[in-house]
């Protein structure tokens, strides 16, 4: 049932969520942009992303991107304190931590050093710039907007497709990016993201895709996380029919939350087929369910589109409660109490 209310996103949205949503495509050149400088060797058998919640996005994004583009790149997200064993291979090691300060991406970037690994950081300054400017290896200077680092994964994601550039590991991305970038209108697809948030309403989200999405659907549980302050959770087909779709045989369950499937009209014609049939059995059994088509003619814009469409979700979610979607108090206060 739609929620009738008038939200005052000039009272509730403080830092103006709005306004960066809104001007999210032009963050794609920035980012590109504000790598140009740097200087980095080729022939690396591997690159490892490091990096922690928002500032690790861009990294997931970039390697579902690749994918489906069927670009051989051997990219891997890092979201630990340690780097893995990477024996002989050459690795490329990319710190990224929007603030600077995250604690576990440092770890990785002393343990690179250590490893004498080439490394190149991402960030707007904090301990890690002053890290990179004491050992004098490549940084990427972040905009300090002042905004939430998963607000941030366009500058990410430009100076990711830079570095993959200048690094041999992909050609002509950035091309590509500002393309595709051109074709995303946020503002369009605002009043569908207030219609989901209404239609989610009290219920608990759960956000599936295909295992090629899988990134997409993670992206959205953590906008709901951050922004909405609500538990969400997200899954992947085919997996999903193998386990958790029993989770919903009792509807005492099932009322409980509200589905949300992101679909590609470029699906395997299997995974199609599940899609289909999960939605049948699970509306049988009294879940709610929305299929949300994943919208644009290139791979590129069926991510972002889709990105944007879960940050206007979870925005109008949040002031349908009440409340700023921006600050993440919890998490700041548990930082305080880890140091």
């Amino acid at each position: 049932m739609e929620i009738k209310m008038r939200l005052d996103t000039t009272k509730l949205d403080k830092s103006n969520m709005r306004g960066v949503i809104v001007n999210f495509p032009s963050q794609f050149k920035f980012g590109i942009e504000a790598a140009g400088t740097i200087k980095l060797k080729t022939g690396f058998e591997k690159i490892f992303v490091c990096g922690m919640g928002g500032s690790a996005l861009a990294g997931l994004l970039a390697g579902t991107w690749l994918r489906l583009e069927k670009k051989h790149c051997p990219i891997h997200v890092l979201r630990q304190y340690d780097l893995p064993k990477i024996g002989g291979e050459k690795p490329l090691i990319v710190c990224v931590s929007y603030s600077g300060n995250t604690e576990e991406t440092i770890s990785n970037y002393k343990q690179a050093l250590k490893n004498k690994y080439q490394t190149v950081s991402v960030s707007v300054g904090g301990k890690l710039k002053a890290l990179c400017e004491k050992n004098k290896t490549p940084f990427i200077a972040l905009p300090s907007d002042d905004i939430p680092p998963r607000l941030a994964v366009g500058y990410i994601f430009g100076a990711l497709a830079a570095i993959l550039e200048k690094s041999g590991f992909a050609e002509n991305l950035s091309k590509k990016i500002l393309t595709g970038a051109e074709k995303i209108r946020p503002i369009e697809s605002e009043k569908y993201g207030r219609t989901l948030a209404e239609k989610i309403n009290k219920k608990i989200p759960i956000i599936y895709s295909s295992s090629d999405y899988h990134s997409l659907a993670y992206n959205w549980k953590i906008q709901f996380n951050e922004n909405a302050k609500i538990p969400a959770f997200c899954n992947f087909f085919p997996e999903l029919n193998h386990n958790e779709m029993l989770g919903f045989n009792f509807k005492k369950y099932a009322d409980k939350f509200h589905i949300l499937v992101l679909k590609s009209d470029k699906e395997h014609p299997r995974n199609a087929k599940r899609v289909n049939l999960t939605a049948e059995i699970l509306k049988k059994n009294g879940a709610a369910l929305d299929v949300v088509a994943l919208e644009g003619k290139s791979n590129f814009e069926k991510i972002f589109n889709a990105l944007i469409l879960g940050h206007w979700t979870s925005y109008y979610l949040a002031l349908q409660k009440g409340f700023d979607p921006a600050p993440v108090e919890m998490i700041e206060e548990f930082k305080k109490k880890m140091a």
